[in-house]
This record gives structure tokens, C-alpha cells and sequence, in this order.
């Protein structure tokens, strides 16, 4: 299958990078054996490559555990005094995130590398997405679909398992849709 270009904006920038679990699919847990909703879309390139925010935004949270291994979340700048706007969460990062909370971020800004810490079996990104304005501007930690966005309508890739993409690097606004 050919390399596919990125119709949106994607956390790889010239890259070719390849979806290894598509968002939201019911799979066995490779680490811990028990069947499981995917809550994110799995991506990878090569090697451990630079992962750069998709959106502007600010660091809302970060840490470290067993599970996701090195994360953030990144809440979007959103000017309106009204609305919360998206945020994404990268999870698996080579190491933990040097911004401090509250620190500003650009679209197209580093992040960290692409990694395989906490329940990873190889180097990848994990990305989750949320329409903050459910949840009053707080990440809501669940398993149920509707709580989540679909990180490939944002990113204008397809849910296809083992498809390849490449993203040039020039943003084109996506219009994400709940699913």
C-alpha cells in the first residue's frame, strides 16, 4: 500500500508513520492478557522520532506511571471565554515532558520523542482526544466512546490498521466531530 498524505495535521512531521491499533477497537491487551476497548489510535514510525503538538494549546497536565509510561495532556488555547476547546493526551514518550504545567505550546511545537514506556510493546505514540466542553475544561478518564473524539477525523488520516501516512508539516484547521 502506498504512503498516504495527512489531509489535516499530524504529531509526525515529515515522517511516514503507521497506524499499529486504530482508535476505539476491542483488542486483548498484549501486556496484560484481558480483552479491552482501545481507548486511543496507535501510531509509529522507525524509530524513536520527535512527536510535536496538534494543537496550540497549553500543558495541562504531565506525569509518569506504569500503565502510560510518560504522559501529557495538552488543552487547547482556545480565546473564548465560553467554550474549553479540545485536548489531546500522548502517552508512551521516551521521557517525561520538560514543560511545567500552564506552559504554552504552538502547533507544530516538540513535545518529547516517541517511546515504549509504561505497558508498551514497542516504540509508538498513543493519542487520545476530548471535547472539553462536556466536561466542564477537565479531561474526563473513561471508557465509554461518545466521552471521546475520533483522533483520525481531526488529523484527516483513516482508522485503517496498517496504513501509512506522511504529514508535511503545513496545517490545514480540521473540524472534528464526535463519533
Amino acid at each position: 500500500m502506498a504512503v498516504q498524505q495527512v489531509r489535516h495535521i499530524a504529531p509526525f512531521i515529515n515522517d511516514v508513520f503507521v497506524i499499529t491499533s486504530k482508535w476505539w477497537d476491542e483488542r486483548i491487551n498484549p501486556v496484560t492478557g484481558q480483552l479491552e476497548i482501545h481507548r486511543g489510535l496507535d501510531i509509529a514510525t522507525n524509530g524513536s522520532k520527535p512527536v510535536y503538538s496538534i494543537l496550540d494549546g497549553i500543558i495541562h497536565s504531565k506525569g509518569t506511571d506504569s500503565s502510560q509510561g510518560n504522559w501529557v495532556v495538552i488543552y487547547d488555547n482556545n480565546p473564548s471565554s465560553t467554550t474549553y476547546g479540545y485536548a489531546t493526551l500522548f502517552m508512551h514518550l521516551a521521557q517525561p515532558v520538560t514543560y511545567s504545567i500552564g506552559s504554552s505550546i504552538q502547533k507544530g511545537g516538540y513535545v518529547a520523542d516517541e517511546g515504549t514506556t509504561g505497558q508498551s510493546t514497542g516504540i509508538h505514540l498513543h493519542v487520545e482526544m476530548q471535547d472539553l466542553n462536556r466536561w466542564g475544561g477537565v479531561w474526563h478518564w473513561s471508557y465509554v466512546q461518545s466521552d471521546y473524539l475520533d483522533p483520525t477525523v481531526y488529523m484527516g488520516i483513516d482508522n485503517i490498521e496498517g496504513t501509512e501516512w506522511i504529514y508535511d508539516g503545513t496545517p490545514v484547521p480540521p473540524t472534528p466531530t464526535p463519533s
